[in-house]
């Protein structure tokens, strides 16, 4: 292996309560309604195209409302997210030294993540200053996961071949990313689905500690 990719959210940090925090601000912004934490969770699996659709929805939005308002909410959520995007988020135990880990082992390393691409780069830079050689998040024009075009994207521009490197994320959706794409999926226990559901998934590697992933390199 020469490339370690890693899903953001529930993979390299736990952003559950920051994303709760910020989602529920902007449902009350637009008159809507808070949702519980556990949806937020299910929330973070979709791409930003569905994500605030249903965010809406969950919200107590009347369906007629939803696609006019979802581009309002998607720009407010945004803007106050990036005024403190470390609020409430931490990384995982274990994955300062797991970077460190393959740095040292001269492994490329990337982030590619549905994640609000803004968001994803401040919030990288911050926690982990110069740890990635690329950070990819999505916009509103961006092919989003589980397409596997923005697994294929990021390997050709760091030069990875498909069967050289493994992507790291904690959800099917990352397990379907990988095994499109054609590239060796390690599923992340520690994060935000089921370890059965993951297992469930068929990944290449299971991984219950993030220094168990120094093993591939």
């Amino acid at each position: 292996m020469r490339g370690c990719i890693f899903d953001l959210d529930g993979t390299l940090v736990n952003t559950l309560p920051t994303v709760h925090h910020y989602c529920n601000l902007s449902l009350a912004y637009f008159g809507l309604s808070p949702i519980p934490e556990d949806a937020c969770r299910r929330l973070c699996r979709l791409p930003i195209s569905s994500f605030y659709h249903r965010l809406l929805k969950l919200g107590g939005c009347p369906e007629e409302r939803i696609e006019a308002l979802a581009p309002a909410i998607r720009d407010y959520d945004l803007s106050i997210y990036l005024r403190d995007c470390r609020y409430l988020t931490e990384p995982y135990p274990g994955i300062r030294e797991l970077l460190r880990g393959l740095r040292e082992r001269g492994a490329v390393t990337a982030v590619l993540t549905n994640k609000h691409a803004q968001v994803a780069e401040s919030l990288m830079a911050e926690l982990f200053p110069g740890a990635f050689d690329l950070v990819r998040g999505q916009t509103p024009a961006t092919i989003s996961k589980p397409d596997p075009r923005s697994l294929w994207n990021l390997l050709r521009d760091l030069k990875l071949r498909k069967e050289e490197c493994v992507y790291v994320g904690d959800t099917d959706v990352d397990m379907d990313t990988a095994k499109a794409a054609g590239v060796p999926a390690a599923a992340a226990t520690w994060g935000f689905q089921e370890r059965e559901i993951l297992l469930g998934c068929g990944p290449d590697f299971v991984a219950d500690r993030p220094e168990e992933l120094l093993t591939l390199f």
